[in-house]
């Protein structure tokens, strides 16, 4: 693995536990165990190193969820992949909610790149929704209350289990969408 990546694993590790603001670039180097001159030449700074671990993150992300409803053949299909692959996300160990969001919290009265980032996942997030909606109907106001519902399981995944539920939110999920 190159310092890079294991830079940008490690701060995505931190920022994801601690926050943004709560992650200086000394703790990223000391549990990186790389040099602070090596950090600065490969991102510039911690903005820098936020962005980049969003960047990355949002790219994975697309990635993955591309892949997830590629399998699929129905929207209802693909709907209900999509909601299986946030539940798998849910449940990982490293799950402490959305670092968008989270990002979008700490720089939202700011006019970064971290927050221009952050909002262009959520987009990015609602397109795809629009895309496989799309597919069964052409209505708007199902996608955005959607990904209002899925925003709404992110969050109160942050503090409680919901896969007790899950069967229950994969009806209204579905029945929001029209099935």
């Amino acid at each position: 693995m190159s310092k890079k990546d294991l830079i940008l694993d490690v701060a995505e590790s931190l920022f994801n536990r601690l926050g943004y603001t709560a992650v200086g670039v000394d703790m990223i180097r000391d549990e990186a165990g790389v040099s602070k001159t090596s950090m600065y030449r490969h991102f510039g700074s911690k903005t820098k190193l936020i962005e980049s671990v969003l960047a990355r993150r949002h790219q994975r992300f697309e990635e993955s969820l591309v892949a997830c409803i590629a399998e699929a053949q129905s929207s209802q299909e693909k709907l209900s992949s999509l909601l299986d692959w946030h539940f798998n996300w849910f449940a990982q160990n490293d799950f402490k909610g959305c670092m968008f969001m989270h990002a979008l919290a700490e720089f939202k009265e700011s006019e970064s790149e971290i927050a221009h980032l952050s909002q262009q996942h959520k987009t990015w997030i609602k397109s795809l929704l629009d895309q496989v909606i799309s597919a069964s109907s052409n209505d708007d106001v199902r996608s955005e209350m959607m990904m209002v519902f899925l925003e709404g399981l992110i969050v109160r995944s942050e503090f409680e289990r919901l896969e007790a539920d899950k069967d229950h939110y994969h009806k209204t999920w579905l029945m929001l969408a029209g099935y």
